[in-house]
């Protein structure tokens, strides 16, 4: 006959333990029960050994220990979780120190592992490293030092206007814009300490394409403020730096002429109003505003936030490697499209 014969090994089920511990406690030898159930003897034996517990009772002078099959279980399903690859960490004890290192200093797993891809160095997938994480590989760190965890995308409906924008809608920006092709196009929002009270308030701006972030310290969350603001940085950079601006609806922004237009009434630059409640339309401005907020909580005032601060967070920003970026930084991508444009500016004109 062609039929395939049954397999000769099996493993031990809660049946059978519970087999085992009905007859061994009741003083059956192990080739007895072996017989029983169908194991070897020495099978059996291996198998009580696990299963045993100190007993008190009447037999106890002839068998002081008795088996217990939901010892022996737990016990089979933790070696069973145990089974598998082992991890690709093994003793490389530098990898997990310097892992350790670039976390507390506040990159997040995704940075450090593709930038040791970027420059060619050993390392293991990002999913692989919250996994050694969650699992206590890497020394020193838990969950708690990392500063944001994968979550589901929230999904953004629009809100019908009550009344049009002071200058120009979202909807009439170019759609080369929405691209992140182009070099100087903006993103505008406010970052607030306190709900009352003064010198609460800062501006935070991002390059779309580079994702470059500028932290301006802002007198208050005031259209006049903004607008200063905008006196005071813009002159500081190349003309093409800053083509168009997006902002939201807020209070700040709502002189929409004095931020499109220079002390001299020429126009510097176009400003896009979002619609009302859809802050993914300033997405990236939104990202970064996260990071700002590890380094000033919600709620922490920041009357004594000097621009000098603003600097040193915008710095620590703009130096993080980036996913989106090719895990390079945006201070790179930045001062490259800077010189471009410094370089075009120098060039003699035909």
């Amino acid at each position: 006959m062609n039929s395939k014969s049954e397999p000769s090994y099996r493993r031990m089920t809660w049946t059978d333990r519970l087999i085992i511990e009905r007859l061994y406690n009741k003083g059956a030898s192990f080739r007895a029960i072996a017989k029983m159930i169908g194991f070897c003897a020495s099978s059996v034996y291996r198998e009580i050994q696990h299963g045993l517990y100190p007993h008190l009772g009447a037999e106890t002078t002839r068998r002081p220990y008795h088996y217990s099959a939901k010892i022996a279980q737990d016990y089979a399903n933790l070696q069973a979780t145990a089974k598998g690859q082992n991890i690709k960490l093994g003793h490389n004890h530098a990898y997990a120190n310097y892992v350790s290192e670039e976390i507390q200093k506040g990159r997040s797993p995704d940075q450090i592992t593709g930038t040791l891809r970027k420059e060619s160095r050993w390392t293991v997938s990002t999913p692989t490293l919250y996994r050694y994480i969650d699992k206590g590989y890497i020394p020193n760190v838990t969950n708690k030092n990392l500063h944001e965890k994968p979550r589901r995308k929230r999904r953004y409906r629009h809100t019908q206007a009550t009344r049009p924008p002071k200058g120009t809608s979202i909807e009439r920006r170019p759609k080369t814009i929405g691209t992140r092709q182009i070099f100087g196009h903006w993103e505008l929002d406010s970052v607030i300490g306190k709900s009352k009270g003064k010198n609460q308030s800062l501006l935070v701006l991002t390059e779309r394409k580079t994702r470059c972030e500028l932290i301006l310290r802002a007198q208050g969350k005031t259209s006049a403020a903004t607008v200063q603001a905008l006196n005071d940085l813009l002159p500081a950079f190349p003309a093409g730096t800053f083509k168009t601006i997006t902002v939201d609806n807020g209070s700040e922004f709502q002189d929409c002429y004095g931020m499109e237009h220079d002390l001299n009434g020429n126009k510097r630059l176009t400003v896009y109003y979002c619609h009302p409640y859809t802050s993914c339309e300033r997405g990236s401005n939104e990202r970064n505003n996260r990071i700002i907020r590890r380094y000033l909580p919600k709620g922490q005032s920041l009357r004594h936030v000097t621009q000098a601060d603003c600097d040193r967070i915008a710095a620590a920003i703009n130096d993080m490697p980036r996913k989106i970026l090719g895990y390079a930084t945006a201070k790179e991508l930045f001062d490259k499209e800077i010189a471009a444009l410094l370089a075009a500016q120098s060039e003699p004109s035909s």
